[in-house]
C-alpha cells in the first residue's frame, strides 16, 4: 500500500485533563491527536513530551518550566516542542491542535 488514511475526527474524543480533551490514534509507534482546549484553559503539568504540531483554528501560548519566552501560536503555525518541559495555555477562542508525538501514550 503507498498510504494510509488516518480518520482522527471518528475516533472518540477522551480526556486528557480538565478541559482538554481530544481523538488519539497509534500510527506506525507514534501517538497522533486532534487536541481541542476550551477557551483559556491552561494545563495544569508541564509536559515532557517532544511534539510536532499544527495549530487547525485558535491560539495558544507555550510556557516553559525553565522560563524565557513563550511561545504565542495561531491558526496556521506550525511547530516542534522539545523535551523541555512545557505547556500551554489556549486563547480567548480555545484552541485546536494537530500533534505528532515521539513516543505512543503521552500527552502535552
Amino acid at each position: 500500500m503507498s498510504g494510509r488514511r488516518i480518520e482522527l475526527a471518528s475516533v472518540p474524543q477522551e480526556p486528557e485533563a480538565p478541559g482538554i480533551a481530544g481523538h488519539h490514534a497509534d500510527v506506525d509507534g507514534t501517538r497522533w491527536a486532534l487536541v481541542t482546549y476550551e477557551p483559556r484553559v491552561l494545563r495544569e503539568e508541564f509536559c515532557e513530551e517532544p511534539h510536532s504540531g499544527f495549530v487547525v483554528r485558535g491560539s495558544i501560548a507555550y510556557e516553559f518550566e525553565a522560563g524565557g519566552e513563550r511561545m504565542e501560536l495561531g491558526a496556521g503555525d506550525a511547530f516542534t516542542l522539545s523535551s523541555s518541559p512545557h505547556r500551554g495555555r489556549a486563547g480567548d477562542e480555545g484552541v485546536t491542535l494537530f500533534l505528532i508525538d515521539a513516543e505512543v501514550g503521552h500527552g502535552g
